[in-house]
């Protein structure tokens, strides 16, 4: 009798629960508002000729139990150190602002429009967002840079805001420590093209 009256219970609990309207909760459902923040960016290497591998540290590094917040440090490297690259994470935590000052057509942009830039993959090509969707590995050699630089061709779009964003490295140290590693210029060996 018991079960028969929480089986009973249980159903009207779901039926009810059905009945109510769908809300939005998240902001990024909405076809106009931006991506939640961070973004983050798994197995990320994010320029063309990136490659993971044996990797020679070429200025004082910290290595870290992650790349999340609340890591700790775990090592030291010193310029002349090799490592392996592993994998990495590129974590967006503000992307650039683009404003578009002509029509780009074979994107539906039109002047005024506003694309933001998350990571670059290299030789022109981004993860961009405009109206409302992501464009992964997107041309986007019609951006010219704050400084002037980096337009390719029908510059018909500028960079307004520059954003904020981070890669971090999995690596593992001569003597067979993991950890992680944020990089900003600390390494040689990256790439396969230079």
């Amino acid at each position: 009798m018991v079960r028969t009256r929480l089986l009973i219970f249980l159903l009207f609990a779901a039926f009810a629960i059905a009945q109510q309207p769908v809300r939005n909760i998240s902001a990024s459902s909405s076809p106009s508002a931006e991506p939640d923040l961070p973004v983050v960016d798994l197995n990320a290497c994010p320029f063309e000729g990136c490659t993971f591998g044996k990797w020679k540290v070429t200025k004082n590094s910290t290595v870290y139990s992650s790349w999340q917040d609340g890591r700790t440090e775990l090592a030291r490297l010193n310029p002349g150190d090799e490592v392996t690259g592993v994998t990495g994470v590129h974590i967006t935590r503000r992307p650039d602002r683009i404003l578009v000052k002509e029509a780009i057509p074979r994107l539906g942009l039109k002047r005024g429009d506003i694309v933001l830039r998350y990571m670059n993959q290299g030789e022109g090509f981004a993860d961009i967002w405009f109206n409302g969707a992501w464009h992964k590995g997107e041309d986007s050699t019609f951006i010219t840079e704050k400084d002037g630089e980096g337009c390719l061709r029908n510059c018909a779009a500028i960079v307004t805001q520059e954003g904020a964003k981070d890669w971090w490295v999995k690596i593992k140290t001569s003597d067979g420590k993991v950890g992680w590693v944020l990089v900003k210029d600390n390494f040689d060996g990256m790439d396969s093209l230079g």
